[in-house]
């Protein structure tokens, strides 16, 4: 019987051994303990010890083999521990020896605040005055206290300890060869034994929810982890109580596999470089994540039923330091969730920022779907997230979210930017999370393919040996910074050679004595790369040819440096010569243009090229780049359309401030013309028939009426075309402001406008002339409403056009000119409508002065009245041929945009030619021809021998004058001589 039974109780621990072994399976760990005889569950290892002890004999044990006896706080282990002891009812260290009633376990966390126990009913009971200690028995894994006197089986779990009082830095270190594994985490307070330097500290049962997630997110699978123990990093639990954190934690072997549960609170390592397929099991249902590289984030394949089919969780393959991937625990995101519900959350925690970030991250990723006002809320959030808890796990999350923003299109970037500095602002918070992110190793590096970032904590004789960072390119195609390494180092100590980096970025030596660094400790150095330009707005028509790379070192103002900071790029195209008017190096100017920011070479200490890559030395920190002023591509036509184009304005306005002055030297002749106009000429008045004194004073009052007119007409339109060339020369490429861009294109569109209306207002006068005189149409107010029309309908239109939208969407961001749809809508549209009415006011006069002949001539049989047609045609003639120059001139200037270079080419040429006619023809029509011009020519030179030289024919002036009204002209010469 008693060989029978002791084969039993054989059979029934091996039956044990085996069912550890299928749970342990089931598990996913068996080992990875880096202790002899330990197996690791749940980021713990423990290990059954095959003899039976005292309580405090098992308890003394565990301790000479640095751990602690086993502590379930959770079913899971509770099982695994009584399953491992083999059938046993082993010691958990779990006693009331102190304190009775209140059981407290061996790490020194009651077992209340542990929110989990497993008493059989009725336990405990303290049945006879001395169980003070707990065992586990039964099929239901359940609890009882027993005497501590009694022997047991007992399992060791080992597990070291880390400590910090509030406001401290905890660092929790394995030996080499291990990584570290929390098992347990808290920050509150569970006894008063510790950190006892401040108020409330019988407060024991304070425990942070987020504390175990948060620090195995920060510490898991790293050789070194440094954690601050204060509220802005896990909240406060309980307000007025002086806390600490608590970690317990284990060194396992680097890329053994973990166990992963319904907590999630451990890491779990798969091959290297690649975090394997992935099932997890939670009360909320099962989630799948695909196989993910290093570095990136995978999305479950389980949806959201929305139409937007979001992911409802998200999971980080994280590279740990020795270059293992291994999965973070996977964020359960909210499906109904929006940026705008975002804006509304309190980051107050760490777990509200993981959460808000992760969710952040998720939405963005549809770039494409962003809008200004998206972005900026982005932006927002980003920088709250920055400043509340800058842990790695959140940093990870905000890297994602910024790659997915440099993805937007640029339009929408450069509204976000003028609304409220979306773009800048994320640039600043990626700096300020740089400056505070807490480290869990030596080192924090975050790669995305559009953007990383590193920042290392090194001490102040390490800082004075030089420190860099470079980007190496992997030599693929691909333009991803994620095919490609980053790498900081030491002067002196580069592993691979500059010449073969991209991009790098070297500090001076000797840094502390430049900036005065007086503390002996660790500094902050970070260096942040961007793959292109799209989150440093600035419309130019120039180009960031290269990678941007930056560098801080957080709290000390990096300028007026006596060593230079040394940056080499590698363009990341290959610009043309021909194409390149200037490169510069740059960096970014938070503060220029009023906030907006803008790339500046100030600082600029030297520039080199040398085998296509430049080398820039300034005098300070911060975003470097070389910028490539490209000329407006036109190849080898550039430099020949620069001098076509200048020659051409300067010709222009010449002929115009010509035509100005001679309309300012004769008018003070005007009164004299029109007194001399006024003599009747009997001969003339008899052979037109008889005809009234009043009529012949009426349209005596029509000649002075519109040659008045006439000439101010022209005076406005001169003004006008002025206006437009001047600032055409000067503020057409003036990108890099884009205020003062904008306000350029605004004062083009307004002077382009009116001067079209004033062509409008001549055509209008020239009709009044010769058509409605026979209605007795004659209004000596006509150029002030004439005036008031072309001065304050274009104000109108560029209002109403400019007002509404925002200087982007106003203007094109290669030249200080309107933008495609603005361009189409608010100048070429009532640009055509007012050509078109030009056109049918020149056919309708035109058509009155043929019938106005051909019915002069049926009555009388001659040309009586030829003189008289053709100076009215003649006007007509200069007004429609000035009307048409006008507008081929910037038709043909329209069609810059165009995208076909060898027709913007053409169109470039036919603008430079016709620009030039343009103030010459008005010289030329209406200064160099006037018969009342060429006789003040004559006189101011001494050609003219005559005493009054404006009354050489004074038969034909009066002629004009006393012939039909019909055919008046309001041309100011009293000459209708050849012109």
């Amino acid at each position: 019987m008693v060989a029978a039974d002791g084969t039993r109780n054989v059979l029934r621990r091996w039956t044990w051994v085996l069912v550890v072994l299928c749970v342990l399976g089931a598990f996913h760990s068996v080992t990875g303990c880096l202790e002899e005889g330990y197996v690791l569950f749940n980021g713990v290892c423990y290990k059954d010890f095959a003899e039976e002890k005292t309580y405090e004999e098992a308890r003394a044990t565990c301790a000479s083999d640095g751990g602690l006896l086993s502590m379930p706080k959770d079913n899971t282990t509770n099982i695994f521990i009584h399953n491992l002891a083999g059938g046993r009812n082993p010691w958990i260290g779990l006693n009331d020896i102190n304190n009775e009633g209140q059981w407290v376990f061996e790490d020194g966390q009651t077992l209340e605040s542990s929110g989990y126990s497993n008493w059989n009913r009725g336990e405990p009971n303290d049945l006879g005055r001395g169980e003070d200690c707990a065992v586990v028995y039964g099929s239901g894994h359940v609890w009882n206290d027993a005497p501590c006197s009694l022997t047991k089986g007992f399992i060791c779990q080992l597990g070291e300890t880390g400590r910090a009082c509030e406001r401290e830095l905890l660092t929790i270190t394995c030996a080499e060869g291990g990584t570290i594994l929390v098992s347990y985490a808290n920050y509150g307070r569970t006894s008063s034994t510790y950190c006892t330097e401040g108020p409330r500290l019988t407060d024991t049962d304070c425990t942070s929810d987020t504390s175990q997630n948060l620090v195995s997110q920060l510490c898991n699978g790293q050789e070194r982890c440094s954690i601050q123990a204060s509220n802005s990093v896990f909240g406060d639990p309980c307000v007025g109580t002086h806390k600490y954190l608590e970690v317990v934690y284990s060194c396992v072997r680097p890329g053994d596999a973990t166990s992963t549960t319904e907590q999630m609170t451990a890491a779990t390592s798969y091959t290297q470089g690649y975090c394997a397929e992935d099932v997890v099991e939670t009360e909320a249902g099962q989630f799948v994540f695909n196989s993910t590289e290093g570095g990136g984030f995978s999305y479950s394949e389980e949806r959201c039923p929305s139409s937007s089919a979001k992911p409802q969780a998200s999971r980080f393959c994280r590279v740990t330091t020795s270059g293992t991937a291994v999965w973070d625990p996977p964020v359960f995101l909210t499906c109904d969730v929006s940026l705008r519900n975002l804006s509304q959350t309190t980051i107050a925690s760490a777990e509200a920022a993981l959460a808000v970030a992760t969710e952040l991250q998720v939405i963005t990723a549809q770039a494409n779907t962003l809008s200004s006002d998206d972005v900026t809320i982005a932006s927002v959030l980003i920088q709250q997230i920055a400043n509340a808890v800058p842990t790695e796990q959140i940093g990870d999350s905000l890297m994602t979210t910024v790659d997915n923003l440099m993805n937007v299109d640029s339009a929408v970037l450069q509204q976000s930017q003028q609304d409220r500095g979306g773009p800048t602002r994320v640039v600043q918070s990626l700096e300020t999370f740089s400056d505070t992110v807490i480290l869990t190793g030596e080192k924090y590096t975050s790669v995305r393919p559009g953007v990383a970032l590193q920042a290392a904590d090194i001490s102040v004789e390490e800082l004075d040996k030089g420190q860099g960072f470079a980007f190496y390119p992997s030599g693929n195609s691909s333009n991803s910074l994620m095919d490609g390494s980053v790498s900081g180092f030491t002067v002196g100590a580069v592993r691979e050679p500059l010449l073969t980096a991209d991009i790098s970025i070297t500090l001076p030596a000797n840094l502390s004595s430049m900036v005065q660094i007086n503390n002996t400790g660790d500094v902050r150095v970070s260096y942040t790369l961007y793959n292109d330009s799209s989150l440093f707005v600035q419309p130019s028509q120039g180009a960031v040819g290269t990678r941007i790379v930056g560098s801080r070192i957080a709290g000390l103002p990096m300028k007026n440096l006596t060593q230079p900071v040394t940056v080499t790029f590698a363009p990341l195209q290959d610009f043309s010569p021909e194409d390149v008017r200037e490169v510069q190096c740059v960096y970014w100017d938070f503060e220029a243009e009023a906030g907006q920011g803008a790339w500046s070479n100030e600082g600029c200490m030297n520039q080199t090229e040398d085998n296509g890559r430049y080398t820039c030395s300034f005098n300070h920190l911060t975003n470097f780049a070389v910028f490539f002023d490209l000329r407006d591509g036109f190849g080898s036509h550039d430099k020949i359309l620069e001098v076509i184009t200048t020659i051409a304005c300067v010709v222009s306005i010449t002929g115009l401030v010509l035509t100005l002055l001679s309309f300012i030297v004769t008018m003070y002749e005007a009164p004299q013309l029109r007194r001399v106009g006024s003599q009747p000429d009997e001969t003339k008045s008899t052979r037109r028939g008889v005809k009234s004194q009043k009529t012949k004073k009426f349209n005596r009052r029509v000649v002075g009426a519109h040659a008045k007119n006439q000439r101010l007409v022209l005076i406005n339109l001169c003004v006008a075309l002025l206006a437009i060339l001047v600032i055409f020369l000067a503020g057409i490429n003036q990108t890099a402001s884009p205020i003062g861009c904008t306000i350029v294109a605004a004062l083009l569109h307004y002077f382009l406008l009116a001067a079209l209306i004033w062509m409008a207002m001549e055509a209008v006068n020239i009709y009044l002339a010769t058509v409605m005189v026979f209605d007795h149409y004659v209004t000596r107010n006509f150029i002030y409403k004439a005036a008031a029309v072309a001065w304050g309908f274009p104000f109108l239109i560029a209002v109403s056009t400019a007002g509404p939208s925002n200087l982007y969407e106003y203007r094109s961001t290669k030249y200080c000119w309107l933008a495609r749809l603005t361009l189409q809508y608010a100048f070429l549209l009532p640009a055509g409508l007012i050509l078109l009415f030009n056109m049918v006011v020149f056919s309708i006069v035109m058509y009155k002065l043929l019938k106005g002949e051909k019915k002069q001539k049926k009555l009388t049989g001659n040309k009586k009245n030829e003189a008289d047609h053709q100076w009215a045609i003649r006007q007509l003639r200069r007004a429609f041929s000035i009307m048409v120059l006008f507008g081929l001139t910037w038709v043909f200037g329209f069609f810059f945009v165009i995208d076909d270079a060898a027709a913007r080419t053409a169109f470039a040429y036919l603008f430079c030619i016709f620009n030039t006619l343009q103030g010459l023809f008005i010289f030329v029509f209406h200064c160099f021809m006037r018969e009342d011009v060429q006789k003040w020519r004559k006189e101011f030179f001494g050609k003219s021998k005559k005493k009054n030289h404006y009354v050489v024919n004074r038969s034909t002036f009066s002629s004009s004058v006393a012939r039909t009204p019909q055919n008046i002209s309001f041309n100011p010469s009293p000459s209708v001589s050849k012109a």
